[in-house]
């Protein structure tokens, strides 16, 4: 069975997903995730990218993890 969520009128589109590390990552974590909007804010890293589910976010999470990005917040907007 499908979940509601991922079955609906919706099934596919793609969602904001906003990762925050601590950390301030330079040029480099652009080159790694192209596909990402980077800012770096008061000694954090805020990335934000458009997801379809919840295996490419945690990709993305896998791929910060691998480059010692220490996680403070994930958030996925509807």
């Amino acid at each position: 069975m499908v979940p509601d969520d991922v079955a609906g009128p919706t099934a596919g589109a793609r969602r904001v997903g906003r990762i925050v590390v601590r950390g301030e990552f330079g040029p480099s974590l652009g080159a790694t995730l192209p596909d990402c909007q980077i800012a770096v804010l008061s000694g954090e890293t805020h990335v934000t990218m458009r997801v379809r589910d919840e295996a490419e976010l945690y990709g993305l999470l896998e791929r910060l993890r691998n480059l010692g990005a220490m996680l403070v917040s994930v958030s996925i907007d509807p």
